[in-house]
């Protein structure tokens, strides 16, 4: 370190300092380009084992990627058939009629007290409240039913939820008699309004809903006609 220039001494310091940072931080990180290949003893070893183990338990046990050893069967001509594929899957799945380690057992007698005491730093407490829970009744959530529509539903209890244009409908008119249904005039889920409601026989929706895709003013008609060949069927049969 030079006396005489004190200003030039203080840039080298911290330019030594940041290169000694980017030493450490890369001290453990393979360069860019490089690449280990296997030893003639891997090698062989994945040639000898490739069918009788797991690609994943493979890998593992020559400390390298699952897309490693895949692309070495695929330079060496190598591959898995099909029924080993499928024979692995069968195994890796839960059997019929196993029974869990565990089943019958108090935790204390599979784990240690020490382990134990890890879990009740993320137990679910006594009273716990998911974070995402709607806090008012009233409140409104939209869901998706298993044939991909949305439909709106209302919070009327703590855990307990309805759909929504049925709540309304039941608001302005009564209950629901069995066997119909609150139907969108539009066929919007989302325009929740008592303006944009009727009840609909279930057979009358299916009408609707139908692949034939009938007139919408013929519907009712179609329903009468269905209940009239019911009506005839059942005095015809005593």
């Amino acid at each position: 370190m030079d006396r005489r220039y004190p200003e030039t001494n203080n840039q080298l310091s911290t330019i030594d300092k940041k290169v000694s940072k980017e030493i450490e931080a890369n001290k453990n990180v393979m360069p860019k380009g490089k690449f280990i290949p296997f030893t003639k003893k891997q090698e062989e070893y994945i040639k000898r084992e490739y069918l009788n183990k797991p690609v994943k338990r493979l890998a593992d046990e020559v400390n390298c990627s699952f897309g490693r050893i895949m692309r070495f069967l695929k330079k060496h001509d190598l591959e898995i058939p099909r029924s080993v594929i499928e024979k692995r899957i069968q195994e890796s799945r839960r059997q019929k009629g196993c029974v869990p380690f565990n089943k019958g057992k108090k935790q204390i007698d599979f784990m240690s007290k020490e382990a134990i005491e890890k879990t009740k730093a993320t137990r679910f407490k006594k009273g716990n409240i998911p974070h995402n829970t709607k806090q008012v009744n009233g409140e409104i959530s939209i869901r998706k039913d298993s044939s991909g529509r949305f439909y709106k539903h209302i919070r009327v209890e703590k855990g307990i939820w309805e759909l929504y244009h049925r709540v309304l409908w039941e608001k302005h008119n009564g209950s629901i008699p069995k066997d119909m249904i609150v139907a969108f005039k539009d066929k919007n889920s989302m325009n929740v309004i008592i303006e944009n409601l009727e009840i609909i026989s279930k057979e009358e929706n299916m009408y609707r809903n139908s692949k034939m895709n009938y007139p919408k003013e013929i519907i009712p008609s179609m329903v009468l006609v269905n209940k009239l060949d019911k009506q005839l069927n059942k005095l015809q049969n005593g």
